[in-house]
This record gives C-alpha cells, sequence and structure tokens, in this order.
C-alpha cells in the first residue's frame, strides 16, 4: 500500500512539474519615427497609429514616445493612464504600468514559464512600478528589459533590440 501511494504522490509530482505553464510569448515591431505605429497592445500582441489608437484605447498599454531633450534623443514607454502631458487626451486609456529592470539577454531567454517568472521577478513589488519607463537617453543609457503590470495584476517582459531598419523589436513574455 506505501509503494502505491509513493508511486501516485511521485507520478503526481512528475505531471506537474512537466506541465509547467508556459508564458504567453510573441514579437512585435515598432517604428522609431513620429506618427507611425507607436502604440503597443500586448493583448492584441500587434502596434497601432495614432489614428487607430484613439479607436482601440481600451487595448493599448504603452505608447513609444521620442523626444528631443536639449539635443538628447530619448526612447521612452508612456501608459496611457494620463498622468503626464505627454500622452494626448484623446487616447487616454489603460492604466498598465511598467519598470525598468536589469535582466540581460540570457535571463530574458531562460524566463520560460509562469513559475520561472515569478521565482525571478517575486521581488519586484507593485510600488516599484510607474506610468513611464526611459529605453534610450542619449548615447550613454540604453535600458533592454522591462517588467510590467496590467490592471488585472497579471505581469509580464518586455525585451528590446533595435533592429537595422530602425525599428525596435519587442519581445514580450506575459502571464
Amino acid at each position: 500500500m506505501k509503494k502505491l501511494i509513493l508511486s501516485a504522490l511521485l507520478f503526481l509530482g512528475i505531471t506537474l512539474f512537466s506541465t509547467a505553464q508556459s508564458l504567453d510569448s510573441s514579437t512585435i515591431f515598432l517604428q522609431k519615427k513620429e506618427d507611425s505605429n507607436n502604440y503597443l497592445s500586448i493583448e492584441n500582441k500587434k502596434t497601432y497609429s495614432f489614428a487607430a489608437a484613439m479607436t482601440n484605447k481600451t487595448a493599448i498599454d504603452f505608447a513609444l514616445i521620442i523626444t528631443n531633450d536639449h539635443g538628447m534623443r530619448k526612447t521612452e514607454w508612456y501608459n496611457m493612464s494620463g498622468k503626464d502631458n505627454v500622452v494626448l487626451k484623446e487616447i487616454i486609456g489603460t492604466n498598465t504600468l511598467i519598470n525598468a529592470i536589469s535582466f540581460d539577454r540570457e535571463q530574458f531567454d531562460k524566463c520560460k514559464t509562469t513559475a520561472d517568472f515569478k521565482r525571478m521577478t517575486s521581488y519586484i513589488t507593485s510600488i516599484a512600478f510607474s506610468h513611464f519607463a526611459v529605453i534610450r537617453n542619449g548615447n550613454d543609457y540604453y535600458q533592454r528589459c522591462f517588467i510590467f503590470q496590467k490592471a488585472n495584476g497579471k505581469r509580464g517582459l518586455l525585451f528590446v533590440t533595435e533592429t537595422e531598419n530602425n525599428e525596435l523589436k519587442v519581445e514580450v513574455k506575459a502571464e
């Protein structure tokens, strides 16, 4: 009887371990120029132009905003909460929050399941998130990895790289 119970527990443990929930992954490309597809919807796995963002504002999580500040070109994520003077009032909608994190490419790649994600990011509390995050601030600063938190509490990662076509490749992993 003990062997039967032990075998059943072992089988259950192996089954649970092998069926760990994978993160939902996608890759989205954003243009790094004004008046293009700079509005990102994580759930819909696509980008929107400003005109399309106005009619889909409940789906938009972040706007990619490029500004010049004293001769320095800044690239930043902004959510659609309207907590700043950058996002136009016509597209105010969602309140997805964001924070830059220090994951390198290897850490991002190793984060494959929900269990991995929770283990690797459990130290980040809700108060660490903001309505914006800097991707690039001149030639000296380039942030590649971000964690986001949707209004429903679900979280995920964004990993940003520049392409040869002056686009941003955004790889998304979400719960």
